[in-house]
Parts: C-alpha cells; sequence; structure tokens
C-alpha cells in the first residue's frame, strides 16, 4: 500500500481547488511554492547525507596525518586541492540534477575541506600563527561561500565557525577579557543571509550563537549585575518586538515564535541568575560592589522600546496587547525588585510569576516551547526557594503555603471571570 506525504496530498487539494474555481491560478502557484520550499526541510535522509559529510572531512584529515611522513610537500598540497574541487565538482552536478540535499551536503564538504586545507597548509609550510585566526579564515571563506551559492548548511558552519572562534578568543571567561565586539558585525552578517535565505535552521543557529555571545559578556565584564540587568532588557524588547510582530507585520517570515522562545529563556537565566545574586549578597544594594554607581539608567532606558511598542499596540488594537503590557510590567518589577526594594522573598515571587505569565502566553499563543520553559522554570524556582532562599523549614512552608493560596486563589477568580463559563461550555 502506498501512503503519500502531507505535501503530496496538500498538492493535489491545491490542484483540485483550482480547478474547481475556489482558488485563482497565481493564488494557488504561490501556495505551491511555499508548499516546495518547506519539503525541503531537514528530514532524517537530510541527517544520514550531513553524518556522512562530516565523516568524509574527519576521514581526510586523519588520511593525511597517518600518512604525513610518507607524503612530499607537493603530495601533501594536491590531495588538499584535488579533495576541495572533487567536492565543489559534486556540489556544482547534483545542483544542477536537482538533488536538493545531496546539493547542500556536497557544498558543506567542500567548505570543510577548505578548512581541513588551511590547517594541513600551514602545518605543510610551518605557518607560525594563532589557530584562532586560522578559524577566522575559513569562517570568512565559508560565509563567503554560503552568500555566493545560497547554501543554507554552508551559512549554518559559517555562523558555528565564528562562534568557535568567539570562544577562542576568550581566555577562561575572566573578567578582564574583551568583549569581542567585531564578532558582532560577522554575527549581524550571517544574520542577514539567514533572512535573505529563509532558512530556519540557519536562523535557529543565529539566535544561538547571539545567546552565546551574550552570556559570554555576562561572564567577562565586571560589573556582572550590571550586564545581567542590561541583558534582561534586551530579552524584553526581543519579547516585545516579536508578539509586535505576531501581532501583525510577521516581519521574520513565521519565525517570531521561536525567537520569542528563545528571548523568554534568556530572560529566565538572567531572572535566576539575579535573584541567586541578590541571595548571595544579603539582599543588600546589588551595586554596592560594582563600579558603576549610575549602571541602573541603561537598563531603565531599555524599557522604553517595549512601552513604545505597548503603546503602539494600544493604538493599533493588537491581538497580543495583554502579553505586552505585561512584558513592560515584568521589566519594571524586575528593576524594582532588585534595585529599589531588594527585600527577602519578593526576587523569589517575581521569578515565580515570571514563569507562571510565560506558561499563560504558552497556552494564549499555543506554543508548546513557550510552555515547557514556563513549567520547567516554575518548578526549578520552586527548589531554589526550597535550597538556599528561606533557611528554615517552617519558613520555607510557609512560603510554599502562601504560594499555593494565592495559585489556587487566581484559578478560582480566573475561573469566575471566564466569559465562556457563562455560555455554558
Amino acid at each position: 500500500m502506498h501512503i503519500k506525504s502531507k505535501n503530496a496530498v496538500i498538492g493535489e487539494a491545491l490542484e483540485d481547488w483550482r480547478d474547481r474555481g475556489l482558488l485563482d491560478t497565481d493564488t494557488a502557484l504561490r501556495l505551491r511554492a511555499d508548499l516546495d520550499r518547506g519539503g525541503q526541510s531537514f528530514s532524517f535522509n537530510a541527517f544520514v547525507i550531513t553524518a556522512g559529510v562530516v565523516c568524509l572531512c574527519f576521514a581526510a584529515m586523519t588520511f593525511v596525518a597517518a600518512n604525513w611522513d610518507q607524503m612530499s610537500r607537493l603530495t601533501r598540497l594536491m590531495l588538499v586541492v584535488l579533495a576541495l574541487w572533487t567536492a565543489w565538482g559534486a556540489a556544482l552536478w547534483t545542483g544542477l540534477r536537482g538533488l536538493h540535499w545531496w546539493h547542500q551536503g556536497s557544498m558543506l564538504l567542500a567548505c570543510g575541506m577548505f578548512g581541513a586545507g588551511i590547517m594541513l597548509v600551514s602545518q605543510i609550510y610551518h605557518i607560525q600563527g594563532n589557530a584562532a585566526d586560522a578559524v577566522w579564515l575559513w569562517a570568512v571563506g565559508t560565509m563567503l561561500g554560503a552568500a555566493l551559492t545560497r547554501g543554507r548548511m554552508v551559512l549554518v558552519l559559517a555562523i558555528g565557525l565564528f562562534a568557535v572562534w568567539h570562544g577562542m578568543q576568550i581566555e577562561g571567561f575572566r573578567p578582564d577579557s574583551d568583549l569581542n565586539m567585531p564578532y558582532l558585525g560577522w554575527w549581524g552578517a550571517g544574520a542577514m543571509l539567514a533572512l535573505w535565505l529563509q532558512s530556519r535552521i540557519a536562523a535557529h543557529m543565529t539566535v544561538l550563537a547571539l545567546c552565546f555571545w551574550l552570556i559570554s559578556a555576562l561572564t567577562t565584564v565586571a560589573s556582572p549585575v550590571l550586564a545581567a540587568l542590561i541583558l534582561g532588557g534586551l530579552a524584553l524588547t526581543a519579547i516585545s518586538g516579536m508578539l509586535a510582530s505576531l501581532s501583525g507585520p510577521r516581519l521574520l517570515r513565521g519565525f517570531e515564535g521561536a525567537a520569542l522562545a528563545y528571548a523568554v529563556l534568556m530572560l529566565g537565566i538572567v531572572t535566576f541568575y539575579l535573584t541567586l545574586s541578590l541571595t548571595e549578597a544579603g539582599f543588600r544594594d546589588p551595586f554596592e560592589t560594582e563600579t558603576d554607581p549610575h549602571g541602573w539608567i541603561i537598563p531603565t532606558l531599555l524599557l522604553i522600546p517595549s512601552l513604545a511598542l505597548a503603546m503602539l499596540g494600544q493604538f493599533r488594537r493588537w491581538a497580543l496587547l495583554y502579553d505586552l503590557w505585561v512584558t513592560v510590567a515584568a521589566g519594571v518589577l524586575i528593576l524594582g525588585v532588585h534595585l529599589v526594594f531588594p527585600l527577602p522573598l519578593l526576587p523569589e515571587a517575581l521569578l515565580l510569576a515570571v514563569f507562571i505569565w510565560v506558561t499563560r502566553m504558552g497556552w494564549r499563543l499555543d506554543q508548546r516551547s513557550l510552555r515547557v520553559i514556563g513549567m520547567g522554570g516554575f518548578i526549578l524556582a520552586l527548589l531554589m526557594v526550597y535550597g538556599v532562599t528561606v533557611g528554615t523549614l517552617i519558613g520555607t512552608s510557609g512560603f510554599y503555603l502562601g504560594a499555593g493560596v494565592i495559585l489556587l486563589g487566581g484559578a478560582w477568580v480566573a475561573t469566575r471571570l471566564d466569559p465562556k463559563r457563562k455560555t455554558g461550555s
């Protein structure tokens, strides 16, 4: 029995709707093109091809290393060049035949051979230098290849290589390490290419690379609390931006949900860090040990974009207006609790409230990732309260009792105010 794929069934339905006049020809063609692009999504076969390409890259490097002493310099160099251009030839052949994932895999293999060639040539001619510079050259060449060939997997490799280069620049994640600001320029180029190629996997890699840079900045600056507050403000701005885009324009072409989940996850990490920082400091002013007495100014200014988007949503009556205003309120409460009123139990209560809001937003948007982050963060917050905050079993039980009563009371009030209850649904 032959089972049709989901895309085949949808394609047949489009043809039927066009034949019956339910869809005009132009709309049907555009829907068909979008369906074909979706058919190139990452699958198990694509994973097998990618894994095979990675194995070939390692095979080439280990083969040359095993026979290094028996080869002349010219033989080594010719072998590297031959492997590189053979991979590009395979990419051209598979591209002309319309073999999408074989085409992507061949280009990935060629860029992998390019990196292996850089390393091997430097060994052949005993070129002395920083290993990070070699990775940077590999990343630049790979990104150029992604731009010229529109290779999505090549772009993923390039973004990952720049992240590796950034990690190699950091010396033990010490407070005196540089922020590596040039990395943001290369990251921006990768983000623009991901948007141009409409590649979701490259977009995911782009966001992960940015999160890596932000977290590394948090661990290397001299004022970690200030950096955490700034990072929290940036996460709130990103959340507001994604909610605004989901309300209408869809500027990221459907990637808003994934970007929103990353921003929420970053906000959760920052809130956990700030809560633990206050606990360890004994709820003193977190800026007592910081070098900048006016550090509160920048985090406060970062609330302006969220406030502006909430006001714009109020004017245009966006569907996600509620969550936009809650985002602003969350920013105000985070600054207030961690800067103005650093009192016991308040940071923990705010942490629980943030993850409850995230969970509710996940149900409102029907987004599973937000629900998982919200419920997982809520459980971790409860464990943190039990482990380090209250300190006594009586105090801990009192905190849990109060939290339980508030949650159950809120659920009862929400049920009574639910408009569906009046209709009997």
